[in-house]
């Protein structure tokens, strides 16, 4: 359950940002009116199902690229999980110090932070995924 958790959010980022750009470029070209939709859901199970398998071979054959790998999707799901709470509550960054470029910067430290616990449960899952 964790695996297709860690996997589902990575996969609705790249599927979200391709069916956008496909929906638009492509799809419209080759089909009219609600068959548009079809495609798109077909290219969102085709990254699902190519994302998870190179994710499982990548993790299980190139560890090190992996953990990598892993560290950068924790980095942004924790970015894109702080802006959102921070823009929820104070409706923009929060001033933490007078000084903006030094605020940004314990922002990104504040990220890489939490990033760390993500990429920990990260490792874990894909670990235990692996191991069967």
């Amino acid at each position: 359950m964790g695996y297709v958790i860690a996997v589902l959010i990575d996969i609705m980022v790249l599927g979200g940002f391709a069916i956008y750009y496909a929906h638009n470029e492509w799809f419209i070209n080759i089909a009219s009116g609600k068959a548009v939709y079809f495609w798109d859901v077909l290219l969102f199970a085709l990254i699902g199902f190519i994302y998870g398998i190179i994710v499982m071979l990548g993790t299980r054959k190139f560890p090190r690229i992996a953990g990598i790998f892993h560290y950068v999707i924790a980095w942004i799901i924790s970015g894109f999980i702080y802006l959102i709470i921070n823009y929820g509550i104070f409706d923009g960054l929060g001033s933490l110090l007078n000084n903006e470029q030094i605020n940004i910067v314990i922002h990104i430290i504040i990220i890489s932070i939490l990033s760390l616990f993500i990429f920990n449960s990260r490792i874990r899952i894909f670990k235990q995924q692996n191991d069967f």
